[in-house]
This record gives structure tokens, sequence and C-alpha cells, in this order.
């Protein structure tokens, strides 16, 4: 019962180690696509997709991040192992954030379903990808709604996910197995 779609999907990898070839326009218009016909409840789609395919921009994000982390002695980049090499975005030369409505009850929600849509996407094209939340703090910051008009979001928008995209410079390690006992079925007549 393999098809295409089935094994993109159980070959996707989260990865973070990427080359610095650009993406072609192209196939970043074909990723944004396909996030923007993602499942969203009531069909509201409540996203904001700001692609930004300039290292810089991504470097200050990150750079914000990384002095919040060390003034604020943060207890989740001490477990993430922060250091001032640390790169939110694992080196890619480019990433999609995934911003969603303030006032839409599952924007977060749907704004999740695009992020993993277009992670599938990107591996159908030999694209890596690794699905980010850690760079929100940036936008909780003094700097976080200039950060934001600079990344052209809308005002009434947060940002909640990133993608991070690239070329894959050195292949993952094996995929961890997955956990059992995560499934059950209610079948019928039981």
């Amino acid at each position: 019962m393999m098809n295409e779609t089935i094994s993109n999907i159980l070959s996707r990898r989260s990865i973070r180690s990427y080359t610095e070839k650009r993406i072609e326009r192209e196939k970043l218009d074909l990723i944004v696509k396909c996030g923007l016909f993602s499942p969203t409840g009531m069909g509201v789609q409540p996203w904001h997709f700001t692609v930004v395919d300039n290292r810089g921009m991504l470097d200050k994000i990150s750079a914000i991040n990384k002095r919040e982390f060390f003034a604020n002695n943060n207890d989740s980049a001490r477990m993430s192992n922060v250091t001032e090499e640390y790169d939110n975005f694992r080196g890619a030369p480019c990433a999609i954030i995934i911003s969603g409505m303030n006032d839409k009850k599952y924007a977060e929600v749907d704004c999740a379903n695009a992020a993993t849509i277009m992670s599938v996407a990107a591996h159908s094209l030999g694209i890596g990808s690794c699905y980010i939340a850690s760079f929100r703090p940036a936008f909780a910051t003094a700097e976080g709604e200039k950060l934001k008009k600079e990344l052209g979001i809308p005002d009434d928008y947060k940002p909640f996910f990133a993608l991070a995209l690239g070329y894959i410079k050195e292949q993952p390690s094996e995929r961890a197995l997955r956990r059992e006992g995560t499934v059950n079925y209610i079948e019928s007549g039981t």
C-alpha cells in the first residue's frame, strides 16, 4: 500500500545541517503553495507566511534570542545547549515564519498544520527542513514589534512557528524507533 506520498511522510527527517546553496524561487513558491492548502478549522486560513531568504535577518533573530537567553539565565536555553554559536535556524539559508491571527481560536494549530505540510513538500523536492518554535522569544522582546514590521508580519498576527529550509549537508543519524503502546483501536462490535 506504499505510495510516493506515504513514502515522503515516512522518510522525512528534521535536518540540522545545510549547505549554503540558495533554494530556487520556484521551489519556495511551491512549498508555500502547499502551506496555503493546509487543513484549517472552518476554512479560516488564519496564517501569514514570511519567506526569509536572507541569512542576515535569520542571524538577527538568533542574536536577539541568544541575548535574551543569556540575560535571563533561561532554563530552556540551558536545556537546549545554547552557546554563543547557537543558531535558531540551524545554519539554514532560508526559513518560512508562520504567523497566526491573534483573534482566531485555532490559529496556532492551523499554523502547525501548515508547517507540517510544508516540511513534507520540501522533503519531496529534495530540500531539508526543521520545524522550529525556539525563535519566538525574539518577538517577545522590546524589539519584537520592530522585528515584525521589518519582516512584514501584519500587526494582528503572532509568529508561532518557523520552518528552516535548505539543501542537506549531512544526513541525519538513524531515526529513533517509534514508541510502542501509543495507539489503540476501538472497533465495531467490541
